[in-house]
């Protein structure tokens, strides 16, 4: 049996350069290749990887479906949802982004989980609804919950609601039987 091997390149406006794989095996090994680059520092950025069961594009229209078990391999995060939608704006700019379904996100600092997620290029902002949870990870990390959580990139802000918030032990230090942040 045949191995369909699909690659869609998109030369976004700041010059990251999106690849899109049918096959798994495909970004499997494309993973590995870059592995071996980073350890060995030859190369500071890399191209990200989407891969999907199923790719459609409308180009009239200027949006791409990646459907069923989607992953996007970034230098900077890793994703996986069950669907992704990529709405462009002219033929190479990328304004919106949408994952939909079982949406997760890690990085070496943080992981997100909730059911959809919208990037929107413009705003700077990524918005997790459906119960949505943002972690940092490791020993002092915190955890976010609620309903709707919005993340400004650019300002490294946030806002939740309805929200709550899990402190790690230690967060408040009790000095002269005071509560003192």
């Amino acid at each position: 049996m045949k191995k369909f091997y699909f690659l869609v390149t998109l030369l976004l406006t700041n010059g990251v350069l999106y690849s899109a794989e049918l096959t798994k095996e495909g970004a499997e090994k494309k993973r590995e290749g870059v592995k071996e680059k980073k350890e060995s520092k030859e190369v500071a950025l890399r191209e990200s990887v989407i891969t999907a069961d199923k790719i459609e594009f409308d180009n009239k229209e200027g949006v791409i479906l990646f459907d069923e078990n989607v992953l996007v391999d970034d230098e900077q995060f890793i994703m996986r949802s069950d669907r992704l939608i990529v709405f462009m704006e002219g033929t190479n700019d990328v304004d919106q982004i949408m994952a939909i379904g079982n949406v997760s996100m890690t990085n070496e600092n943080r992981s997100a989980r909730c059911e959809k997620a919208v990037y929107t290029r413009k705003d700077g902002q990524i918005v997790l609804t459906e119960n949505a949870t943002l972690e940092q990870i490791g020993k002092k990390g915190g955890n976010v919950s609620g309903k709707r959580i919005a993340i400004w990139l650019d300002d490294e802000r946030m806002e939740v609601s309805p929200g709550r918030v899990i402190l790690p032990p230690g967060t408040f230090k009790k000095v002269n039987k005071k509560l003192v942040p």
